[in-house]
């Protein structure tokens, strides 16, 4: 004989379900966030590499290179940031500095035209927000954009709009720019 289910052996069988599809909930919320950290810490593995191809492929050859330019460079510091109200108002990947000038260089792994404005939004910034313990007060920046990819007319854009165009050359980096290039100078008055 079958034994009738009462209300509280439903109750019991509902109750026994929902502890089985919670424990279900959190076994697969751990593994996401489990995934999620092994993302991340590929993310920035990718991402330290990438500083140390700017550290010590970029870097090295764009002082020799600005030299060439008539601007000498003293100094180099990687991300550069500035801030207003405590709140941080952008961030320069790449400040070659001298006495006089100062090169804003902004480093994608695919330069876009999308990106070059947003650069040129920074040197503005640049303008009226003093970075973080560095002074350029009456110094001229000019901007520069540098990118493994470059997609098309990205480089034109930045040229048209007074950047110097970095780009990969086999295994150096180049300024693209023409003899005929003027930058566009960014005046400091802070």
């Amino acid at each position: 004989m079958e034994k009738e289910l009462t209300k509280q052996d439903i109750l019991e069988l509902f109750e026994k379900q929902s502890n089985h599809f919670k424990r279900l909930f959190e076994k697969e919320r751990f593994e996401r966030e489990q995934s999620r950290k092994e993302f991340d810490k590929k993310l920035g593995e990718i991402t330290n590499t990438w500083g140390r191809f700017v550290s010590e492929m970029v870097t090295p050859r764009l002082v020799e290179l600005f030299q060439k330019k008539g601007i000498p460079i003293e100094t180099t510091v990687e991300k550069v940031k500035g801030f207003e109200n405590g709140q941080e108002y952008y961030e320069i990947d790449l400040l070659l500095i001298n006495s006089k000038f100062a090169v804003a260089v902004e480093v994608k792994s695919k330069l876009d035209i999308a990106g070059v404005k947003e650069h040129i939004d920074r040197l503005k910034k640049i303008q009226k927000v003093c970075p973080k313990r560095i002074d350029l007060k009456g110094m001229t920046v000019y901007g520069a954009v540098a990118g493994i990819v470059i997609e098309e007319h990205a480089d034109k854009f930045a040229y048209r709009n007074g950047l110097y165009v970095l780009k990969q050359k086999g295994n150096i980096v180049e300024i693209a720019n023409d003899d005929k290039f003027e930058a566009t100078p960014y005046i400091v008055e802070y």
